[in-house]
């Protein structure tokens, strides 16, 4: 059997920022292209866009998870507000955690959405009813719990969704958020040790970052790498870099 060599995989070339934020080659040339997708308009000597690197407001939320369909129902709980902390413990007794997504609050400093689930209809019934709970936690505030509505609702033969909101929008300590789940995502299956599994649990928005690094790929796409573990495409390289690529 012949065995023949893989290509090695073609390195991006780094770029770097010049006086005025310039993206320019390693050579020190400016970069020639488009920010975003907008090619309509004649190639420009790139500019990095600063607003990258500040901090930007979580708008949406993304929730995904799978709850126990063998739990006995429970009457709904009284969550209690901040501080009370005898109705806060019964709560959390009657109550199966459910994740948390960290966020980033408008003042950019950090914050995390806390979920927790009631079971408030058994398998007794075709349908399973259970309730959500979430609430905002930040640095300075443990935040107070509040329910979702309405009651999400499972088919007990299939363990799926009946009522699947498409978007709930949601205010918690002044911050305004989308809240969506992925459409059959959200399911009431048996699980083990009855607990919540989180599927998903993602946020856009991020804090104060920096720039780790900057490159230009093969098909001309620049991609930024930011200190927070971000990387996102920000620019497209016109074909006048091309003598670059092939340096």
């Amino acid at each position: 059997m012949i065995e023949r060599a893989l290509p090695a995989r073609e390195q991006p070339i780094p770029l770097s920022l010049a006086a005025g934020q310039r993206i320019v080659t390693p050579g020190l040339d400016p970069v020639l292209g488009w920010l975003g997708g907008d090619r309509a308009r004649i190639a420009q000597a790139l500019i990095f866009p600063q607003w990258l690197l500040e901090p930007s407001p979580t708008e949406n939320i993304v929730y995904a998870c799978n709850l126990p369909a063998s739990l006995p129902a429970l009457a709904a709980p009284a969550p209690g507000s901040a501080g009370d902390h005898e109705t806060e413990a019964a709560f959390l007794a009657t109550s199966l955690p459910g994740g948390q997504i960290r966020i980033v609050l408008a003042d950019g400093e950090p914050g995390a959405v806390l979920f927790r689930w009631v079971c408030l209809t058994g398998l007794a019934s075709n349908r399973v009813k259970w309730r959500g709970y979430l609430k905002l936690g930040t640095r300075l505030d443990a935040g107070s719990w509040t329910a979702l509505a309405p009651d999400y609702v499972f088919d007990a033969a299939s363990g799926f969704l009946v009522n699947g909101p498409g978007r709930l929008r949601l205010t918690l300590a002044n911050a305004a958020l989308n809240l969506t789940h992925p459409e059959g995502r959200l399911t009431c299956f048996s699980a083990q040790a009855g607990l919540v599994k989180v599927c998903r649990a993602s946020a856009d928005g991020w804090a104060k970052r920096e720039l780790q690094s900057l490159l230009l790929y093969r098909d001309r796409s620049i991609v930024a790498r930011f200190s927070d573990g971000d990387e996102r495409p920000i620019a497209m390289a016109a074909g006048a870099n091309a003598t670059v690529l092939a340096a």
